[in-house]
């Protein structure tokens, strides 16, 4: 990621953590239990989640800006990295989100604590000097570097923010100033093996173009059992199928929120070209 982007990951992510803070003071206490868009959490349980995940990764920074192997901190377990990915890791993750949930006995303490925290972790990275945004910092999924958590937070508060404010608003998006930084994410081969599952080696080869109505979409390519995704301008290669959609609606398409065939029947996506990449696009994205 360069630097140019870097600075509008985190440019955004300031704007957006208060705008989330007074959405979720806005709710009611019917609002906060209600059932949130991940199938087993309710709204509070996502956002006790978030604030765990927020916590941790400034634990991650701190020690990678003091270039330090966290795996070596006796009073902390971790898993190695590179061993897991959404699905092995999803049934440990709802437990952990359903215990910290208990923690908080109302919602303002849950909010005020996310709010201390999110900001404590944005000090973190407004505080990386030029030189420590390329350090080693852990995830279970990868090895990858404080820019990379950036990226995480990028995703996790983005993604988390939609599973719990549109499931008492219908009308709320995936934030419009966060959503076209996602694909970043979604194509950092260090970290996009959390959410996509390739096919066999024996299924025939697949490309299919993200068209997002700007000079740059993405590549998503099947072959000899890889699948990669990456961010060129819209023109420069061919593909079997192109999807035309916003950068809102496919984040909920790639995170397996909602499905590619439900987005072309309410028309938020228009697909032209090979129609078997319905299929297949479910296929590669099972959900995260």
């Amino acid at each position: 990621m360069i630097k140019g982007k870097q600075d509008q990951v985190l440019q955004q992510l300031n704007s957006f953590s208060p705008k989330l803070i007074g959405q979720l003071k806005n709710l009611t206490e019917e609002d906060w239990s209600a059932q949130s868009r991940c199938d087993d959490w309710t709204v509070k349980d996502v956002m006790a989640h978030l604030s765990s995940v927020v916590t941790n990764y400034l634990i991650i920074i701190d020690s990678a800006k003091n270039e330090e192997n966290i795996l070596d901190d006796p009073n902390s377990s971790r898993d190695e990295p590179g061993s897991l990915d959404g699905k092995s890791l999803a049934g440990r993750l709802s437990e952990r989100a359903k215990e910290a949930s208990k923690n908080f006995d109302s919602k303002d303490a849950l909010i005020n604590e996310l709010e201390l925290r999110f900001q404590r972790l944005l000090d973190g990275f407004n505080s990386c000097q030029d030189n420590q945004w390329n350090l080693p910092a852990y995830h279970p999924v990868n090895w990858v570097s404080i820019q990379g958590i950036l990226l995480w937070t990028l995703f996790e508060s983005t993604i988390h923010a939609w599973d719990a404010l549109n499931a008492v608003n219908e009308k709320y998006l995936v934030d419009k100033g966060l959503a076209p930084l996602l694909p970043e994410y979604f194509c950092n081969k260090l970290i996009n093996r959390w959410f996509k599952t390739a096919d066999s080696t024996e299924t025939p080869s697949q490309t299919l173009a993200v068209n997002f109505s700007t000079s740059n979409g993405l590549r998503i390519a099947s072959a000899l059992g890889e699948l990669d995704i990456e961010e060129l301008p819209i023109n420069s290669f061919d593909s079997d199928a192109e999807i035309h959609t916003s950068p809102s609606e496919f984040a909920l398409l790639i995170t397996g929120r909602k499905s590619l065939s439900e987005s072309i029947e309410d028309t938020s996506t228009q697909l032209t070209g090979n129609q078997t990449h319905v299929d297949s696009f479910s296929r590669w994205f099972t959900g995260s």
